[in-house]
């Protein structure tokens, strides 16, 4: 009986050790690796602005007042309306008080042409829209991408007036009709805008 006894216990130690062996062999799950995270889409490009044409009023309506009242005259304070003459070109607000020289000025038989190539900077570049006869201005900022001017005068005045303008993106606007015509006078280029102070 007791051999018997002993027989069974060798017998149930060796089924325990067979199960822990084939257990250890058996392969558990293969581990995950990590996914990597998808990358982002590419940023669309930003299309370019629209190009800004003519857009000054024709007519400025305008209030002088006199400031400083002298003694034996009364003032007589106008309200007028003045017609757009011409635009001017900043590299910040105008207030700062500088001005950009045009790049090329070009005289053809229509009159004089001029450009501004504007190379990028931070903060952009600023307009004023001038009037006959009167200082007062309006200002506008110009779009980010803005990097070309340009202003055709009428040659019918002494005086620059212009006849029609744009700004915008340079490589999406097209040629003007005098960029291939021959010139009376050199044209003036320049590396960079020439910005002089205006008091």
């Amino acid at each position: 009986m007791r051999q018997a006894a002993i027989r069974t216990s060798i017998a149930l130690a060796i089924t325990s050790l067979a199960h822990l062996v084939a257990t250890a062999a058996t392969p558990g799950p293969a581990p995950v690796a990590p996914r990597a995270p998808a990358s982002a889409a590419p940023a669309a490009v930003a299309a370019p602005s629209a190009p800004l044409s003519d857009a000054c009023p024709a007519q400025l309506t305008v209030k002088q007042t006199v400031t400083e009242p002298i003694d034996g005259w009364t003032p007589q304070d106008q309200q007028g309306s003045y017609p757009f003459m011409r635009v001017a070109f900043y590299p910040g607000p105008p207030v700062e008080g500088r001005l950009i020289v045009p790049t090329v000025e070009f005289k053809g038989q229509a009159g004089l042409h001029d450009t501004w190539d504007l190379p990028r900077r931070e903060g952009g570049y600023w307009m004023t829209c001038s009037y006959a006869n009167t200082t007062a201005t309006v200002a506008r900022k110009l779009a980010d991408d803005t990097d070309y001017c340009r202003a055709d005068y009428d040659g019918r005045f002494q005086t620059l007036v212009v006849k029609h303008w744009s700004c915008g993106v340079k490589r999406t606007m097209p040629a003007p009709p005098w960029a291939h015509a021959p010139a009376r006078s050199n044209a003036r280029p320049a590396a960079r805008p020439a910005i002089k102070r205006v008091e």
